[in-house]
């Protein structure tokens, strides 16, 4: 099976908040990994799941809370029959235009190498109440489509998250190894050159390791290759500049490091299954 067959899981509108998860749902993942398009904050509220998230083995139980960033490998091992899940879900369409890379560039490894988090029962209930309080509120206002709100509520969302793993997982300071290191440089330099560096080579060469080096460490640190989150970013902001803006696409495809605008087609259409006027129209 290739990285194209590979079952995707998006959402259909840009918000859902739910705790009406079946298990057959989730049985539907439990068959081979399966890529999350989505970005999903989940709670726990009862019973077991094992999976596997990015290479990291997993048993979530009553009181975790597994945060899943746009792109994410997950496969499902087992699941009790009493499972509860609370989830709050924006779909990627949605994340690609909120540019919310910028918001958990400190803490991206940790999240990769932290998907679930394990909450004492006091905050597990404080948070519970949350997600009932936010269930409410969408039942009443609507807001599943309503970018006005979506989008300083994706804000809180990220910013809430942040701070449990501020609290819950333990800091860089000290605690990085070598690897975790130039990843997190990796993406830091990445958001200051994506759009005029589009070379793995650019970045082994900034961190000051040798390209076999870097390529090995990305990827044992990440779960990701080098190049796969280059593009990543490319794509993301193209979609950005696509959707918010009346610029020519041969003007975003110089904007973003294309020299040549039928490249910037080609690389758009390989990545999104569409040319970037299709897109913008869509």
């Amino acid at each position: 099976m290739t990285n194209h067959e590979l079952p995707k899981f998006d959402l259909p509108i840009d918000f859902v908040v739910t705790d009406e998860i079946p298990v057959a749902l989730l049985q539907n993942y439990a068959r081979f990994p399966c890529k999350i398009k989505a970005c999903l904050f989940i709670l726990c509220t009862r019973g077991e799941v094992r999976a596997t998230v990015n290479l990291t083995h997993l048993t979530i139980r009553t009181g975790s809370f597994i945060t899943l960033l746009p792109g994410s490998f997950i496969q499902v091992e087992s699941i009790s029959s009493d499972i509860h899940l609370y989830v709050v879900g924006y779909s990627s369409e949605f994340m690609a235009r909120s540019n919310y890379l910028k918001l958990v560039v400190d803490d991206f490894h940790s999240i990769l190498q932290h998907p679930a988090l394990s909450l004492p029962p006091r905050i597990t209930r404080l948070y519970e109440q949350a997600y009932r309080l936010l269930m409410r509120t969408a039942a009443i206002g609507r807001i599943e489509n309503d970018r006005e709100v979506l989008t300083p509520l994706l804000s809180l969302s990220l910013q809430t998250c942040l701070r449990l793993y501020h609290h819950y997982v333990p800091r860089w300071d000290g605690e990085l190894t070598r690897d975790q290191e130039i990843c997190r440089e990796f993406v830091v330099l990445l958001l200051h050159h994506y759009a005029r560096e589009h070379t793995v080579a650019f970045y082994a060469s900034a961190c000051g390791v040798t390209l076999p080096h870097f390529c090995s460490a990305i990827k044992r640190a990440s779960g990701r290759t080098a190049l796969s989150l280059i593009n990543n970013f490319l794509i993301m902001n193209a979609k950005e500049l696509l959707s918010t803006s009346r610029k020519p696409v041969k003007e975003i495809a110089f904007e973003l490091g294309f020299v040549n605008p039928s490249h910037f087609n080609r690389f758009f259409r390989e990545h999104t299954g569409m040319t970037p006027q299709t897109y913008r129209n869509s």
